[in-house]
């Protein structure tokens, strides 16, 4: 099983060519972010197409600080439409530096990857996250749509930092759903996925394409260090 993680690492970070010794150019973040006001739930407005969210509706995240900093990550969305099987995975994400609050780094399956804030509302109303690559981008919103010219600000920008806004994907969110209207997840939540044997859903867990990306997709970012145990 390790090395099955390990294959799966190197064949997505080769076709998605993070590997290549070209120098990826700045990415600008969030300034001052504040993660006790990044809490709470937030839903996926759109983003850059992921083969782990396929068929994904009504996708939320839900953010939780931890006393030692870290952050607390539950994303759930329904599979296949607005009534589809529920999946939900949680996560963590620490911060590096201190300095720079707005660079989370999340673990998935022993690997850790960039998960930065590049920019949020004066209320934090809303939010985008991204990763140095340009393969990844979310825009996150405190409610289930988002204004016209809040958005096209938020695409502008993303375009000047070299993001491929014309692949962006938009996340169905359905009016008026129970899961919609709470304010903490549905549901058991699974533990944080922190070892390269949990990369892979557990039984009852179902759908493969886990919310916002973070489960096999993190595996293509830069590998902080190797899984630890065996399988």
């Amino acid at each position: 099983m390790k090395r099955l993680i390990q294959a799966l690492a190197l064949s997505v970070a080769l076709s998605s060519g993070l590997l290549s010794c070209e120098a990826e150019p700045p990415l600008d973040v969030a300034q001052n972010v504040d993660l006790s006001r990044f809490q709470g739930k937030w839903y996926e407005i759109a983003r850059l197409p992921r083969t782990t969210q396929t068929d994904c509706h009504g996708t939320t995240a839900f953010y939780t600080e931890n006393p030692d900093g870290t952050l607390s990550l539950v994303n759930q969305c329904n599979v296949g439409g607005p009534s589809g099987p529920l999946s939900t995975v949680s996560m963590i994400a620490s911060v590096p530096n201190a300095a720079q609050p707005a660079k989370l780094a999340l673990t998935v399956g022993g690997f850790s990857g960039d998960y930065w804030i590049l920019e949020v509302g004066p209320s934090y109303e809303y939010a985008v996250v991204g990763h140095p690559s340009r393969e990844y981008l979310w825009i996150l919103s405190r409610a289930p749509t988002l204004d016209a010219p809040t958005m096209q600000g938020v695409i502008g920008r993303a375009q000047g930092q070299q993001f491929d806004t014309s692949r962006l994907e938009y996340t169905p969110q359905p009016p008026g759903s129970e899961r919609g209207d709470l304010d903490a997840p549905v549901g058991s939540v699974p533990p944080a996925v922190t070892t390269g044997c949990s990369v892979l859903p557990t039984p009852g867990q179902g759908h493969f394409a886990w919310p916002l990306g973070l489960a096999l997709g993190l595996l293509a970012f830069r590998s902080k260090r190797p899984a630890r145990g065996a399988c």
